[in-house]
Order: C-alpha cells, then structure tokens, then sequence
C-alpha cells in the first residue's frame, strides 16, 4: 500500500507555469527483473551506494521510507590541479510518497547549493515493455536552474541514471554467480566508479 505526504508543489507553482522544465530519462537493464532492480533502489537513503556521483547520503530528519523523511545527499569532489578542491554539491530531499507495491517515490529538492529552485522529482523501476529485464525511469519537474540549460539538466540526470543501472546490472549479476558458487555479494562501495563532482538530484 502507498505512503504520501502532501505531494502537491507549493500553491501556485503550476498554475503560474512554474513547470518550465519536465521530463523523463530512461535506463534499460535487461539482466535484472523490476523486482531485483527495485529491491536495490527503493532505500531512499542508500542513494550513494548505487549513483556514481553521490558520495554520501544520510538520514537528515524523519522515520526512513516514510513520507517527510529527509535525505542529506553530498557530491564527490577531485582536487584541482593545484591540489585544492572546489566545494561538494549538496542537497536536502524530502520523501513525498512512496510505493513499495508500484515501485516508485516521489521526492522534493529543498535547499541546495547547485541552483536549484523549485524541484520535484520521481524515480521508478518498471518492468521492460518487451522481453527480459527492466527500465529505471526519473521524471522531474521543475523551475528552470539557474546558470544551467535544460539540456545539460537532462544529460546530467541520464548519466546518473545510465550509472546506477550499470551498478545495478554488476551487482545482480554477481549476486547470482556468487549464489552459483556459494558465496555473498557486495554492494558497491560509495567510492567507486564516479562519473565527475556533480550530484544529479
């Protein structure tokens, strides 16, 4: 059964087109099923175990998995040139709803230091729509981003996204070699295969 908070934006935002920005990007993974997929992805504060470009993600304030709950994401940050590093991205996300039975939730970004004005974002795991395996799908809605195209928004999200289900796919497939073989997997560590310093919500 579903879990929801209030998951309508702030009054207003639509209707005074608000919504200059909305859109989906989509990642097949053909070697896990929507269940195997979803049961890696719906802990809402494991982002950085499966995004590459999520170092940290913690409990902020709220119970886990439960509407209001708010999430702590950091990005990674390479050091410059001349050994220093630029600030990390950070953002704080509340849980809007959440439906383990359809695999989806619905969060919103709150205050953040990448521009990010009004933004509402949901993440689902879906069966594919012919032969094996899934789709991850992460449709947002938004505020335009300050100092960002929107096509660099989408890129930015696809290649997170595109991320997580090359993690997906590894991890699956290694979970069922090492059942083969009588041994235990291990999810990715927060460290490893990182696309660049940026978080993409």
């Amino acid at each position: 059964m579903a879990a929801a908070a209030d998951s309508s934006p702030p009054a207003g935002a639509a209707a005074s087109g608000a919504w200059e920005w909305e859109g989906k990007v989509v990642s097949p993974v053909a070697a896990a099923t929507a269940d195997e997929a979803w049961a890696l992805l719906s802990d809402f504060l494991a982002f950085h175990r499966w995004h590459p470009r999520v170092a940290a993600c913690r409990l902020a304030s709220g119970t886990p998995r439960l509407p209001g709950c708010v999430r702590y994401c950091e990005g990674t940050v390479p050091l410059a040139g001349d050994g220093a590093a630029p600030p990390a991205d950070w953002a704080h996300e509340t849980l809007l709803e959440y439906d383990a039975e359809r695999r989806f939730f619905r969060y919103e970004m709150n205050d953040n230091n990448m521009g990010f004005g009004l933004f509402f974002a949901t993440f689902r795991v879906v069966p594919a729509a012919a032969g094996a395996g899934c789709e991850l799908r992460w449709e947002f809605e938004c505020e335009p981003v300050r100092g960002t195209p929107r096509e660099a928004l989408v890129a930015r999200l696809q290649a997170g996204l595109d991320g997580m289900a090359a993690r997906v796919r590894d991890h699956v497939l290694a979970a069922r070699a090492a059942a083969a073989a009588g041994t235990a997997a291990v999810a990715p560590a927060a460290g490893e295969l990182k696309l660049d310093n940026s978080i993409a919500v």
